[in-house]
């Protein structure tokens, strides 16, 4: 996350957009609005100012008052007992009032933050690159180490909160999302390799039998259930036309005949070592077993994380509408995009602020200028799987709704190429959202049907 004070032009008109005169975020305006606005405390309130360099086993901090002066320095293990210890002593360097202790970290999650945010310190986050750059005015050389580090993050929280980020406590839900995407994403990853694993096995003796499986994708329970009955060479040549019709039907399978089946499986194999036929087909049911497990365990996950959306997208006692509830009723919003954009960008969705989604989700672009030169560039400093996210949410939006498509089809027209027009639709998508969240209202497709089939 960007969003430094000066770092676009401004005073344009967002992305999708058919004006093309600038391509301005809005993003310093909301960082500077984020940073002294209402929500968080005046710059003279802190007295105490703490840079704290993160690290797996030892945390190291540097503490400097209001004018910059030296109050100590320490290392703490991350243990519960030394961060409990860390918090202690912090709270003596503002003789016990944790309201006037700021904290400057680079990473703005983990037990080091949960505990400074339930002991009552204010935590600020600041993108590593600019924590580079704030190194850069102490130490042109580059020399770097822990210490060096923690000052720095003190000292550019003293002189330049508004390039930090306030960091809030999420909720219960946000932090239930977010691991079991986090879950999703390792076991989709474990899955690949597994089947990664299974096509090398295959190509050992048997190539051909790839073949049976949809568009060489080894995640099918046809191809599995095959390999299971008719891996082998002396599996393959008893299988008969009548067992081989029965798979196609129990798995609904239209794109093969049971006669192409049998051809592939009675091909002959490749010329091998002696046992090395053996030791593949053990390997490949070894596999098999691996890659059902996987299966399970992202079906239990997502059936426990559409039990969860469920439960958001129930409104309150006084009958409104719940930001989950509202933001489903859009086109292309399934399960995943919705726990995505709820548990990466709570904040911005709760303040209803579009500059900051457009900039997280890296929608906004970003506007180079000097002199007579200037580009505009796709945004990179944004969150990735929000970024995702948002791609196939306004991919499937194009694909569902005419008012979207038409938007599609006319940036195409102009000249844009496929995922910048998505990148627009997506705007003028958040655009909706955030004026539904705002009135509390659901999508209503009839407010933008012009007459276009």
């Amino acid at each position: 996350m960007d969003l430094r004070p000066g770092e676009v032009e401004r005073g344009g008109y967002p992305v999708g957009c058919m004006r093309r005169q600038s391509a301005s975020t809005g993003a310093d305006e909301a960082s500077r609005e984020l940073a002294e606005g209402g929500n968080c405390m005046g710059s003279n309130a802190y007295r105490v100012f703490v840079g704290v360099d993160l690290g797996s086993r030892l945390h190291y901090l540097f503490v400097l008052d209001a004018s910059g002066n030296y109050l100590g320095e320490g290392g703490f293990e991350h243990t519960a007992e030394g961060l409990a210890k860390m918090a202690d002593w912090l709270l003596e360097r503002a003789n016990g009032e944790p309201a006037a202790i700021a904290v400057a970290v680079e990473k703005p999650h983990g037990a080091v933050v949960d505990t400074l945010l339930e002991r009552g310190l204010a935590v600020y986050a600041i993108n590593p690159k600019q924590a580079d750059r704030f190194r850069d005015r102490h130490s042109p050389s580059g020399a770097k180490d822990d210490r060096r580090d923690a000052f720095v993050l003190a000292d550019a929280l003293r002189k330049d909160r508004p390039c930090f980020q306030l960091v809030r406590l999420p909720s219960p839900e946000v932090v239930a999302l977010r691991e079991l995407l986090r879950i999703d994403e390792e076991l989709c990853k474990q899955q690949v390799a597994v089947s990664n694993r299974l096509h090398e096995q295959l190509l050992r003796y048997q190539p051909h039998l790839l073949e049976l499986a949809p568009d060489k994708n080894l995640i099918d329970l046809f191809f599995w259930e095959v390999l299971e009955r008719f891996g082998s060479p002396e599996m393959a040549r008893q299988a008969d036309k009548e067992s081989i019709q029965t798979l196609l039907r129990q798995f609904r399978i239209r794109r093969l005949k049971a006669e192409q089946v049998l051809r592939t499986l009675r091909q002959a194999p490749l010329r091998v070592a002696p046992g090395t036929i053996d030791a593949a087909t053990n390997h490949i049911a070894l596999l098999l077993q691996q890659l059902r497990l996987l299966l399970q365990q992202r079906r239990e996950n997502a059936k426990e994380m559409n039990a969860l959306l469920e439960q958001l997208c129930i409104s309150d006692k006084a009958g409104s509408y719940t930001d989950a509830a509202i933001l489903s009723s859009l086109p292309g919003v399934g399960p995943t995009v919705l726990a995505t954009v709820l548990s990466h960008a709570p904040e911005a969705i709760h303040q209803r602020d579009l500059a900051a989604c457009r900039s997280l989700g890296g929608i906004a672009p970003v506007t180079k200028k000097s002199g007579r030169r200037r580009q505009v560039i796709m945004r990179r400093s944004c969150i990735p799987l929000l970024r995702k996210a948002l791609y196939h949410w306004a991919r499937i939006a194009v694909m569902r709704d005419s008012h979207f498509r038409h938007h599609y089809d006319t940036l195409r027209a102009s000249g844009h190429h496929h995922a910048r027009a998505l990148r627009g639709v997506m705007d003028r998508i958040l655009t909706i959202a955030m004026a539904m969240l705002r009135q509390g209202t659901l999508y209503d497709p009839s407010r933008f049907d012009d007459g276009r089939a």
